[in-house]
């Protein structure tokens, strides 16, 4: 149960993460205006509201998974996630199998997630965040596989 609750964690991460970066996007924008318009009285607007929700929930999650984990070291401890921690050769199989899949599905990922970038020309004006979100499709594809593949064989 432990993997399916990293994989809700890192995507409600992804999520507050791609959240934030909209809201530094419309801040660019605002900055670049201006130093555009000189006459305007305020530079910007942030929105920090998911940039706080990201950063509490990322130290709250390190902060439990690092006192769960009775390391000497403890940026060994911070970066390497639990899904890691097999303690027989099935796990270790099953990750390795898990991480397989992950990696292979990035390689037909790209080309398609690279590929939707073709439509930004034509939304834009709609949604000027686009690359954004085709970005963090990246790493979602990732996490998703490895939790489909990861649960196909347990």
């Amino acid at each position: 149960m432990s993997v399916f609750r990293n994989v809700f964690i890192s995507v409600i991460l992804l999520i507050l993460f791609g959240w934030g970066m909209i809201a530094f996007y419309y801040a660019s924008i605002d900055i670049s205006e201006f130093f555009k318009d000189s006459k305007q009285t305020t530079m910007f607007e942030l929105n920090l509201t998911p940039i706080l929700a990201f950063v509490c929930i990322g130290v709250i999650v390190s902060f439990i998974t690092n006192s769960k984990k009775k390391k000497k070291y403890w940026a060994k401890a911070l970066l390497l996630p639990d899904e890691f921690k097999e303690s027989d050769e099935r796990e270790k199989q099953i990750t390795s199998q898990a991480c397989r899949a992950s990696y292979i599905s990035m390689i037909h990922a790209f080309p398609i997630i690279t590929s939707l970038l073709l439509f930004y020309p034509f939304i834009s004006e709609t949604y000027p965040y686009y690359p954004i979100v085709i970005f963090l499709l990246l790493p979602l594809t990732q996490v998703v596989t490895y939790l489909i593949s990861w649960k196909k064989n347990y």
